[in-house]
């Protein structure tokens, strides 16, 4: 995993000296835990994150940072996951989130009209609430746990391997951290 780059950016976080305006938040960026990269925080954040995406809410940022902070996971994972419902995949993850909801609900879809005006918004969409939440905490629940478990079996292989790798070098070279052996 990369976790150089999560260190590199981990560094300029943690550093004594902090701009006035980032004082009230020394403990947040001085604290170890909301910014290392180890398995366990990324993989936490991600799963914050990706599960808040795909949440029809409003201020999916912060509700991901402030989840993040309650969780103790790795913040800026949390809140560039987020990022996975921008303005172009909204609409199918959502439309997605909705049919998904209506199939276990056992709900029939209502079909969306060729324009939108604010009466459909306040009648159609409000009376069809339930089935596009429904959906979409299962949809949220299957894709962060899914993203979750692959994060951690990818950087658990990735790690085994450096480790292999590594062994077989000391080995083949001859060096065991001091010196080669004569």
């Amino acid at each position: 995993m990369p976790r150089r780059f999560f260190r590199r950016l981990s560094v300029r976080y943690k550093q004594k000296d902090q701009p006035w305006y980032l004082r009230p938040f020394r403990f947040v960026l001085t604290h170890p835990v909301y910014f290392s990269a180890n398995r366990k925080s990324v993989a936490g954040g991600l799963w914050v994150g990706l599960f808040i995406a795909f949440l029809p809410m409003p201020g999916h940022m912060i509700v991901a940072i402030l989840s993040a902070l309650m969780l103790r996971v790795n913040i800026p994972v949390a809140a560039a996951a987020v990022w996975v419902t921008n303005p172009l995949t909204v609409v199918p993850i959502f439309y997605l989130a909705y049919r998904l909801g209506c199939a276990v609900m056992n709900v029939p879809v209502q079909s969306f009209p060729e324009e939108f005006s604010w009466n459909w918004m306040t009648t159609e969409l409000i009376a069809n609430w339930k089935p596009l939440w429904f959906g979409s905490v299962i949809l949220a629940t299957s894709i962060s746990s899914a993203a979750y478990v692959l994060i951690n079996v990818v950087w658990r292989i990735s790690t085994t391997y450096r480790y292999r790798r590594r062994h077989l070098f000391r080995r083949s070279s001859g060096t065991f951290g001091v010196g080669k052996l004569d």
